[in-house]
């Protein structure tokens, strides 16, 4: 039985031997720019059109002598919000009689020669007896949300107590109260200042604003802006650009091939006509022998005029790492016309951090039908590292993480390495099983030939 136990033996190290950067099909040079012991990298098109595994389970990262070294993936980055800086704005005062109020004055602007022209009507007080009830703001020529308003007070008002309506409108007719009684000060003691000259409400987007002070002190202002609404910024995504291929006997039908598991959640059609929109329907398939599944139905457009393009937004889909595309256009507004519609695939970018143990240079090899995944949980790589709860899903801890750049891609093992592979491991199993039956059957059959009774052949009557 020793040759069942030796082939056993073989298997089982075949089996379980290290992975080697030549078990992978690609590969890309990693060379640090720092000295760091933690370094990023983030993964450039090529791996994703390499990798077997749509979870990048099949990539692992090797230093100069071929070894191992432990890698994690960074949290996903998410759209964040960035701060505006204040607007100057124009304001008119608004004068009047005070028993009919700010509501007596009518209000109407043009613009002439790019300028604002205001007219008031309605109610008029001789100028002596004019008093000023308010501000008129235009707000019409900027296309913001605004969450804050600035005053500037004369520099001889040393002694300013009042409170402010701030009212939003789009038609000078209705008018929305944001806030009823907004403090509005500046005190002066002592040669110490005390300021509040900044009121804040829910963030609103509106044409004209109109500040009054029910019941209280005028305010008496030289200047005036406001703060725009924080701008969203999108996460950082990687494209790729494909042409459709028509399909034959099947008028309005494209399909696309991204040529890799991109883990896609935007999508751009681009109308090869300009004036051209049409209903379209938008499937996807991991596999070109799978069903195709209906991932988007939306209407998409493209119009020229005036030196001037307009587009239809981006297609936001669940992200999905499947690699054909099937685009069907609704035939009856005529389709798309001649040529073929190109489609713009986007992912978040995805960052990779290892330690850097051992000799550079390191390689981040990928493409493996055996492997499995072997990365670590981020906060385990990075001890004392924690994700940090705001929009962009960042890292903070006691260590810096330096960068690395990769480059270009070379071939390892090829297309040997993504073919279904010998699964060593399961035969081994199966070859223990065998030699294990064969075994007690052997010592069952020696155990039967032993405990048999003498034969009596021999003996005479």
């Amino acid at each position: 039985m020793r040759w069942l136990f030796a082939g056993f033996c073989f298997l089982l190290s075949a089996a379980l031997q290290a992975e080697a950067p030549d078990d992978f099909a690609f590969a890309l040079t990693l060379e640090p720019a720092g000295p760091e012991a933690l370094l990023r990298v983030d993964l450039p098109p090529a791996v994703f059109e390499g990798v077997v595994r749509p979870d990048l389970g099949d990539l692992r990262v090797f230093n100069a002598a071929g070894e191992v070294v432990p890698h994690a993936w960074l949290p996903q980055p998410k759209a964040g919000s960035e701060p505006l800086p204040p607007v100057r704005l124009p304001f008119f005062p608004l004068r009047g009689d005070p028993t009919a109020g700010v509501d007596g004055v009518q209000v109407r602007i043009e613009r002439v020669g790019g300028r604002a022209v205001v007219t008031m009507k309605g109610n008029e007080a001789p100028a002596a007896h004019a008093t000023l009830l308010g501000y008129l703001i235009d707000a019409s020529g900027f296309d913001h949300s605004w969450r804050a308003l600035l005053f500037e007070l004369p520099p001889t008002s040393d002694d300013v107590v009042t409170r402010i309506r701030v009212e939003a409108s789009d038609d000078l007719r209705q008018w929305t109260t944001l806030v009823s009684e907004a403090p509005v000060l500046r005190l002066t003691t002592g040669g110490q200042r005390l300021e509040l000259r900044r009121v804040e409400f829910p963030p609103r987007r509106a044409r004209y604003w109109r500040l009054t002070w029910p019941n209280a002190p005028a305010l008496d202002l030289v200047g005036l802006a406001s703060e725009p609404g924080a701008a969203v910024v999108e996460a950082p995504r990687q494209w790729k650009r494909v042409t459709g291929n028509a399909l034959p006997d099947q008028p309005g039908q494209y399909e696309f091939d991204l040529g890799g598991q991109f883990p896609v959640d935007r999508l751009r059609l681009l109308l090869p006509h300009p004036n051209t929109v049409a209903s379209v329907e938008l499937l996807s398939r991991a596999r070109d022998r799978d069903p195709w599944l209906r991932r988007s139905l939306n209407v998409v457009y493209r119009f020229s005029g005036a030196g001037q393009e307009v587009v239809s937004p981006d297609l936001q889909i669940a992200a999905s790492s499947e690699r054909y595309w099937l685009l069907r256009v609704d035939r009856r507004g005529g389709g798309l016309g001649g040529g073929a519609p190109e489609l713009e695939a986007g992912w978040l970018t995805q960052g990779l951090v290892f330690a850097a143990r051992g000799l550079a240079p390191f390689q981040l090899a990928y493409g493996s039908r055996s492997a499995r995944p072997a990365a670590y949980p981020i906060t385990t790589l990075l001890p004392g590292h924690h994700v940090e709860g705001d929009d962009r899903a960042g890292l903070t801890g006691p260590l810096s993480i330096g960068r690395a750049s990769a480059g270009t891609e070379r071939t390892l093992a090829g297309a040997r390495a993504t073919r279904e592979a010998i699964d060593w491991q399961r035969w081994a199993l199966w070859a223990s099983l065998l030699a294990g039956v064969a075994l007690l059957g052997g010592m069952a059959w020696r155990l039967s030939r032993q405990l048999a009774p003498p034969s009596d052949g021999g003996k005479g009557g």
